[in-house]
């Protein structure tokens, strides 16, 4: 998470989207100190992977006007998200790890698909396994009407500068070519699975021109506004 007061801008890392060359790009105008969950304290407020919605607790508990800030983060699209946030698990996993060990095997994919959530608990893991909990999460359910500002990562490139316009930063031209995804997502969804990620994510898929991995993305920014 970047939160510069100077500017009025803070930048949240939606977990499972790519954020990092953007959190590098921005990382000059950090003007908080961002700890991980675990060091979070009363002196280090700000942690790690912190929700809008936790961080709009924390400014209020500071006296800061949350609303008076852009409020930018990323989104992804749920089929490639889904597919890469179950790779890093089974990398991760001690217990899919012993039970690949003991012969037994990992969950199959689409039986994992259907057993998360697009909120809530979303991917399951650790209270601090943060990654996990929020890489399912609906662009809904991250932003909880928090946000000013959402980019996609697959166009991050053409949305990105006009907003850093905006905000009167100028950081240069790095590379933001979105991540690639491991693999066609056909390769890996069947007809059912497919159909309920549709449905879970069916706001996603509207809102912001989403269809399927490799669908040619329009150039227009897309901004979800508080209670839209």
């Amino acid at each position: 998470m970047i939160i510069c007061h100077s500017r009025r801008f803070i930048v949240f890392c939606n977990p499972g989207t790519g954020s990092a060359p953007l959190m590098r790009l921005l990382a000059p105008w950090q003007e908080e100190v961002v700890v991980p969950f675990a060091a979070r304290g009363r002196d280090t407020p700000f942690y790690h992977l912190m929700s809008p919605a936790e961080a709009e607790w924390t400014f209020d508990a500071r006296d800061l006007a949350f609303r008076n800030y852009r409020r930018i983060t990323l989104v992804q699209n749920p089929f490639t998200r889904l597919q890469a946030l179950y790779l890093r698990i089974a990398d991760t996993d001690p217990v899919w790890a012993m039970r690949r060990r003991a012969g037994l095997g990992q969950p199959h994919f689409c039986r994992w698909v259907h057993a998360t959530r697009p909120d809530g608990r979303g991917a399951g893991g650790r209270r601090a396994d943060r990654w996990r909990m929020f890489g399912s999460w609906s662009a809904a359910a991250w932003c909880d009407g928090r946000v000013t500002d959402v980019l996609r990562t697959e166009a991050l490139a053409r949305e990105l500068p006009p907003l850093l316009a905006e905000l009167g930063l100028n950081p240069g031209a790095p590379d933001l070519s979105a991540p690639q995804p491991q693999g066609h997502w056909s390769t890996t969804y069947d007809t059912a699975t497919v159909q309920t990620v549709a449905a879970r994510y069916a706001d996603d898929l509207a809102r912001f021109d989403y269809d399927h991995p490799g669908l040619a993305l329009p150039s227009a920014m897309s901004k979800m506004a508080a209670g839209q």
